[in-house]
């Protein structure tokens, strides 16, 4: 439908709403700022020609961003409209900007898109709303749609409406500056209702582990729970069991020696270490940073469909950061008690003019004390990733991790035979004898190469090597009062996982219902080494 044709021929009912497009919510996009302004006039008309917008309302949509003029009266709108080099003016006589309070107000709202540098809603004097739109690159173009909320300005950007093809119209004739009388909208003129809301920062819209496939969420016949980043800063988690501690059915099984590696609980059914991108990363044994997490997946049910040999609860699936195209920059320290204290650090960028090839690096060293005497830990850990894009379809990532914990770690205590316990700081072993150093490194590549817009191969190529050594004394009874008696061990064993993977994703239709198809294959094999030395005594 044609602005001008509209605008001659279209009474307006109802609230106003504006589209603009937005490809993605930016962070400094300002929408809905609504403040108060001062009285227009000494004694506001209190004629009841006068119709009362008392509020106005700005939400994205697909196609741009609606803002709306919330009044009762709306059947009793005018529109006359101009534009100005990159402006577009419509004033809407016999109405006023009041909210419930009748205090006037004036709506703005400042690079809320591409192609959009502000809106503007305001009492042009004692009669007269004004709603200017001013593009960036040139004028926007405008359409009005009616709905039950009121009338809708859909405005899209130049930059937008000169990539769609536009069909021939006849020319009509140019429209006054002056408010005209216009017929009433005939009965079987179509009308667009525009359903809109906002997003909340914590809800996420999509997730790959239940299909491996950019299916939304609210399509998976599963039961998919998503932590996201936004979740892992605000609760300024340490390790991967506290990242999961808000999904429901998930348990934290136990740690190894303190270190950031645990088994979980997930309906009932214990599974041993986590997924990384999809593929099969640690075990029990092996480290998680929790640095490089940009979110965590939790499928919960069988998938060993798509998974292999997986425990029936479900499965955890860590998604990593990813290099950025623009610069980031991010450093971060932290103290507290107990000697705690963690520098760490987020790089991310372009290595290169055209951008295609970006690097990210986390870094961090985390140290604290323990409640118990000789107690000390230490986490370091070091995870560069290299993105390059070979072509247009063509991507390829490279990436390291390394992860090392070593410490002594916290020891049980013992009952005296009054049934009184020893104090809770003393320390019941050796400390030169008692400590653990865990090491794990992953490193591997993925590669996906899309054939056309339906078609693409992907490839993963993984490997986790972990070393462990511990050499500990554990007190495991006291003999007379006197005497702890003790458990020495000495632990030296190496646990490494190959992991491939190849997968070919297409999607295609059968007359009206499309399809997407997956099929794939993968390869895995761990390797596991152990020795172990023991021995028993009394100290």
């Amino acid at each position: 439908m044609k602005l001008d044709k509209l605008f001659q021929s279209l009474l307006l009912t109802g609230a106003v709403v504006v589209l603009i497009n937005i490809p993605a919510r930016s962070e400094d996009a300002k929408l809905s700022e609504i403040s108060h302004a001062e009285l227009l006039v000494q004694s506001p008309a209190s004629s009841s020609d006068i119709v009362q917008v008392t509020g106005v309302k700005a939400n994205p949509t697909d196609k741009g961003v609606e803002v709306i003029l919330q009044t009762a009266q709306g059947e009793q709108l005018q529109i006359t409209n101009r534009s100005a080099e990159n402006n577009f003016i419509a004033d809407i006589p016999n109405a006023q900007l009041r909210l419930p309070s009748g205090d006037a107000f004036i709506f703005r709202s400042q690079k809320p898109g591409e192609g959009i540098t502000e809106i503007t809603v305001a009492n042009l004097d004692a009669n007269t709303i004004r709603l200017t739109v001013t593009g960036e690159e040139g004028l926007p173009t405008v359409e009005l749609f009616d709905g039950d909320e009121g009338l809708i300005f859909g405005v899209i950007p130049a930059v937008t409406a000169a990539q769609k093809p536009e069909t021939p119209q006849p020319q009509e004739k140019p429209t006054s500056e002056t408010p005209q009388e216009e017929p009433a909208a005939q009965q079987d003129e179509p009308i667009e209702l525009v359903v809109t809301g906002e997003q909340d920062g914590y809800r996420v819209q999509d997730a790959t582990t239940a299909t491996k496939t950019d299916t939304p969420l609210r399509d998976i016949p599963q039961s998919i729970q998503v932590v996201p980043r936004e979740v892992l800063e605000d609760r300024n988690v340490r390790s991967l069991a506290e990242a999961v501690e808000t999904v429901s059915g998930v348990v934290d099984g136990a740690d190894y020696n303190g270190s950031p590696a645990q088994d979980f609980i997930i309906r009932g059914f214990e599974q041993g270490g986590s997924f990384r991108n999809g593929y099969r990363d640690v075990d029990s044994y092996s480290l998680t940073g929790v640095g490089t997490i940009e979110r965590v997946e939790v499928l919960k049910g069988p998938a060993s469909v798509l998974f292999g040999a997986v425990e029936p609860g479900g499965i955890i699936n860590v998604v990593t950061k990813q290099p950025l195209s623009e610069p980031y920059y991010k450093l971060e320290f932290e103290a507290g008690n107990r000697g705690f204290y963690q520098p760490s650090i987020d790089f991310s960028g372009p290595l290169n003019s055209d951008k295609t090839l970006l690097y990210r690096l986390n870094a961090s060293y985390q140290t604290s004390d323990g409640f118990q005497d000789f107690v000390n830990t230490n986490l370091t850990t070091f995870a560069p990733t290299i993105s390059w894009k070979l072509g247009d379809k063509t991507d390829l990532t490279l990436y390291y991790e390394y992860i090392n914990f070593k410490g002594t770690f916290e020891q049980y205590t013992s009952i005296l035979s009054n049934n009184t316990f020893l104090p809770r700081s003393f320390y019941q072993a050796y400390p030169n004898n008692a400590f653990v150093d865990n090491t794990t490194q992953k490193f591997g590549y993925t590669f996906s190469h899309e054939f056309s817009d339906n078609w693409q191969i992907r490839n993963n190529f993984a490997v986790v090597t972990n070393r462990s050594y511990e050499e500990y004394t554990l007190a495991t009874g006291i003999v007379n009062d006197q005497s702890l008696r003790q458990f020495a061990q000495d632990r030296d064993f190496t646990r490494d996982n190959y992991f491939g993977q190849i997968d070919l994703l297409g999607k295609f239709n059968t007359g009206s219902i499309s399809h997407q198809i997956l099929m794939g294959f993968d390869f895995n094999r761990n390797i596991n080494t152990f020795a172990r030395v023991s021995s028993k005594g009394c100290s």
